[in-house]
């Protein structure tokens, strides 16, 4: 009985790539990876956003074309993605809120990572708050998953969309 459903299962599978075309998705997940480097005293903040939903976002909102792709172009998408992140990436650490610096961004595979990071953050982290609206622009199905590290500590929070905020408490 249990070939019958993996048969079945297989085919079905099968059956649905061909029907949906393999350059979209049907979730649209972002990840938001934050981690405490208490050594240099700041918060290193890691974006991971599928490039065609980041390219379809910018596009959108900078009404122009996009490729986060392209070497020639990463100088002029850099700023559009320092703009973007700018106005849709808080966060406040024990109450206070804290001015992101950007870093940059590469791409690899199928997403774009791009790295922030907030200079001179407490030692002890009590609470990290955020406001975190990526994608927001394009999906109203829209998951942002935020994952910190505090001292050696893993907490995780899911932001369906229209939520963009949350907190974290270590």
């Amino acid at each position: 009985m249990q070939t019958v459903f993996l048969l079945a299962g297989w085919y079905l599978s099968g059956f649905l790539t061909v029907l949906v075309p393999p350059s979209t998705h049907p979730l649209h997940v972002s990840v938001v990876e934050v981690n405490h480097n208490k050594a240099e005293g700041t918060l290193e903040i890691q974006c991971k956003v599928y490039t065609d939903d980041f390219e379809s976002t910018l596009s959108k909102l900078f009404k122009q074309k996009t490729d986060l792709i392209s070497p020639a172009l990463h100088l002029s998408m850099d700023t559009l993605v320092e703009r973007y992140l700018s106005q849709r990436v808080r966060f406040a650490i024990n109450g206070k809120a804290y001015k992101t610096n950007y870093i940059g961004f590469e791409h690899e595979k199928e997403a774009v990572y791009a790295y922030i990071e907030i200079a001179e953050v407490p030692s002890n982290i009590q609470e990290i708050q955020f406001d975190i609206s990526i994608l927001h622009d394009l999906y109203d199905d829209q998951i942002i998953l935020v994952h910190a590290t505090v001292n050696g500590q893993r907490k995780s929070a899911k932001l369906d969309y229209p939520q963009s905020k949350g907190n974290l408490t270590f």
